[in-house]
């Protein structure tokens, strides 16, 4: 908190609507550095965009991985939706087995409106689910960006 002078006062607002405030602030924000940085980079910047959100995904695996030890595909599915909670995400899973769940997302928190930065921007959850369990391996199948009415995660087994 912000300490202020004697004799001025606010009444702050309560921590639910500052949270979600301010990540809706910040999830638009990030998505207009992105459409700012691929507009003026070109393929050069969805790269950097992917190599960022890949090197940030695998610093997360590698935190949970040393609190939480192996990973099966239950408890990857579950670490992500917790993630897509904490983002304020609405949606549902639509699966869930032993060898894919699949996660409808109603609406882009970012909300993203192209599909290449979109692809750029999911190498974060990509990396992030191999990195927990590399037997695993995440996609988009349908995608708000790339004209669906809703975007399905899915994280399955690796075809071999």
């Amino acid at each position: 908190m912000i300490k202020l002078p004697p004799g001025i006062d606010y009444e702050p607002d309560p921590l639910d609507v500052r949270y979600r405030r301010n990540l809706r602030g910040l999830l638009q924000r990030i998505k207009k550095l992105y459409d700012a940085i691929a507009g003026r980079f070109g393929d050069d910047g969805l790269q950097l965009i992917r190599d960022v959100s890949a090197d940030y995904g695998r610093e997360i695996a590698g935190r949970v991985r040393e609190r939480e030890g192996p990973m099966d595909i239950r408890q990857v599915g579950l670490f992500i939706i917790k993630m897509f909670d904490n983002m304020r995400a609405e949606g549902e899973v639509t699966e869930f087995t032993d060898e894919r769940i699949a996660i409808a997302v109603l609406q882009c928190p970012y909300p993203l409106d192209r599909v290449d930065i979109c692809k750029a921007h999911t190498a974060m959850e990509e990396a992030l689910v191999t990195g927990l369990n590399p037997d695993l391996e995440y996609f988009i199948e349908k995608s708000i960006p790339g004209g669906d009415g809703v975007c399905i995660h899915v994280i399955r087994l690796k075809r071999r």
